[in-house]
């Protein structure tokens, strides 16, 4: 049944594999579990009830990304959207978080009508392949940056150092090591050779026991939740939708758009590349599926007040420990299932655990750039869009990267005596370029 469903055997994989990156996944997203209902609770919302239907709409969402696309590919509640939400339109004043969600939904429904019409997917193909490539290389180049700084071993501005007085910053810098080399540990028998292929999920389970006892891993005094479910009917179905067609959010919404676009399109593209499903143009064939998947999932979570929904970079994690199709998604689904019952249990991972996975997805995601063409014309932007998205951030990246594109070709057609029209970026790249530019003057 799971061969007919999923293709295992044609994806080179099996159930127990599934199982294994599935749990993995989940292991190096849970902390969206602790840092969404944080952003939620300074908002004014019930934390413990953002908390649970964070999990809900997690389980549900992810398990339809595995039925409709067949990829391994996890979804949750954005954290960008959360932290504009809280930090720059209810705490200034702007508008409620029933307004602000309301905004959040308008944004949804365009997404989801542009999926259902697959604009979103001929969108992708127009990109060029150089520029697709950057995408993904930024993606993985911004989460180094954000697991080294969320972990304390560089700070914010990343000038310095962090405090290796610090227990946790000292037990990220222990993580890294013993995930190095549980990654690259290789035993030979009889002369196969083997290496653990749970490896990142090994390495977060005894990261977090060996924060137990360095003091930087609270043991919860109960392992279940209590009390929870009476905290969700003060959060689900609460959106002012009305309220968010104001003229002066359409920013806001554009923000969620664009925050939300660049995020699945490059989360998707990378995982793509990192299973070897991308075909010759660098275009992803599910994509279509995946961004129709997220557009549901989005409308979902806004109704459920978690704001946008995205696909997680995090599912590299599984992919890396084998994961390739739709079956791991059960298994990332049934532990955010389980998180609503036994949210301490899951809860007491430390970032500091998570920190080395991540580093290692990131790499993995830059590995792309061996496929780019290093001639100066499409190198350089590319190059501009990695410096651009360490620094400023995923979309902002995108959109540098996107004008130094038509800016470098515009220049080679008008000025070099051997111009071709192919130099040119097609229309649809300048309009798309146009629209990404908005972000700048918002």
């Amino acid at each position: 049944m799971l061969e007919k469903w999923f293709g295992l055997k044609q994806n080179g994989t099996n159930a127990r594999t599934e199982v294994l990156a599935g749990c993995t996944t989940f292991a190096t997203m849970a902390y969206i579990l602790i840092v969404h209902p944080n952003y939620m609770r300074a908002s004014g919302m019930d934390a413990t009830g953002v908390l649970i239907a964070s999990a809900l709409v997690s389980a549900v969402i992810t398990i339809l990304m595995g039925v409709m696309s067949n990829c391994p590919i996890a979804l949750a509640p954005g954290i960008s959207s959360g932290a504009v939400m809280a930090y720059s339109i209810v705490q200034p004043g702007i508008a409620t978080w029933q307004v602000a969600i309301g905004m959040s939904m308008i944004s949804a429904i365009i997404f989801l009508l542009l999926s259902i019409f697959n604009v979103r997917g001929k969108v992708v193909e127009v990109i060029p392949k150089n520029i697709k490539i950057g995408i993904s290389a930024g993606l993985g180049l911004f989460i180094i940056r954000t697991a080294i700084v969320n972990a304390g071993l560089m700070d914010a501005e990343f000038r310095s150092f962090g405090d290796l007085g610090d227990p946790a910053v000292r037990l990220a810098a222990i993580s890294i090591l013993l995930c190095l080399v549980l990654y690259f540990l290789r035993i030979r028998v009889n002369g196969r050779v083997y290496k653990i292929r749970s490896a990142l999920l090994i390495s977060i389970i005894l990261s977090t026991v060996l924060g137990i006892f360095m003091g930087v891993v609270a043991i919860p005094e109960s392992i279940v939740t209590s009390g929870g479910f009476s905290s969700l009917k003060n959060v689900a179905f609460q959106l002012d939708f009305f309220g968010a067609l104001r003229p002066e959010y359409l920013a806001f919404v554009l923000a969620f758009f664009v925050s939300d676009f660049f995020g699945t399109l490059s989360t998707a593209l990378a995982l793509g590349s990192q299973m070897g499903a991308l075909d010759e143009n660098g275009n992803f064939p599910a994509i279509g599926r995946i961004f129709l998947a997220d557009a549901i999932g989005s409308v979902v979570g806004a109704a459920m007040s978690v704001t946008v929904v995205t696909s997680y970079a995090e599912s590299a994690s599984g992919i890396e420990c084998g994961g390739r199709t739709g079956l791991a998604n059960f298994a990332t689904a049934a532990l955010f299932i389980l998180a609503i019952f036994f949210a301490p249990v899951f809860l007491m991972i430390p970032t500091a655990a998570t920190t080395p996975v991540l580093l290692i997805i990131g790499l993995s995601m830059m590995q792309g750039l061996k496929n780019v063409d290093f001639v100066p014309e499409e190198w350089i932007p590319v190059g501009i869009m990695l410096i651009a998205t360490l620094f400023y951030g995923i979309s902002k990246g995108i959109g540098l990267g996107m004008i130094a594109y038509c800016v470098v070709h515009f220049a080679c057609h008008l000025f070099d005596d051997e111009r071709e029209k192919g130099q040119l970026p097609s229309w649809f790249m300048v309009v798309f370029t146009a629209l990404t530019s908005i972000q700048f003057f918002v």
